[in-house]
């Protein structure tokens, strides 16, 4: 038996990263009865079938440190709340949900603005000073451009987060 992390799931199909190479499970037959199904970041235990190379079943699901219902997540410690600044407009109203519910999850956020060759200096400077000053960290991004993507890949290293917002979503790093 090994054990790994999900790392996506797509139509009951997880691919489980394990230590130096990734497996496609399935979840054992009985484990589908139960009431705690896999979700992306959990940690589980696999056996890898004899038969087929890089496939295997998850076995059991090891106890999580935080569970998310909508999106299904689990085991994160971060997450970066992108906003653009056009395309599409900001929304600042969705921004402070997703902060409520960072804190409600307790993890960390962290506001990442995108687009920002699309809006003015003094409405970046703005968003700096309102969520700075109430503890948030914010990055400023051009990931067209790669403009600040070194400043993001530094908040992202020896953390699991999940990107959200009107621009990046559904998207989990893991690191």
């Amino acid at each position: 038996m090994q054990k790994g992390q999900i790392i996506s799931n797509i139509s009951n199909l997880y691919q489980v990263q394990l230590e130096n190479k990734k497996i496609e499970c399935k979840p054992r037959g009985k484990m589908k009865q139960g009431d705690i199904l896999p979700v992306v970041g959990d940690y589980v235990e696999i056996e890898e079938l004899e038969k087929e190379e890089g496939k295997g079943t998850i076995i059991n699901i090891l106890p999580r440190s935080m569970y998310s219902k909508r999106p299904k997540l689990a085991n994160l410690t971060q997450m970066v709340l992108v906003l653009s600044l056009k395309s599409p407009k900001p929304d600042f109203l969705l921004l402070d949900k997703q902060l409520a519910y960072a804190e409600y999850l307790q993890i960390k956020p962290i506001i990442c603005i995108n687009k920002t060759d699309l809006g003015n200096q003094k409405q970046i400077q703005e968003i700096h000073e309102i969520y700075e000053t109430i503890g948030y960290k914010v990055i400023e991004t051009m990931a067209k451009e790669k403009i600040g993507i070194e400043s993001l890949k530094k908040v992202l290293q020896g953390e699991i987060t999940a990107f959200s917002g009107n621009s990046g979503v559904r998207k989990i790093h893991f690191n």
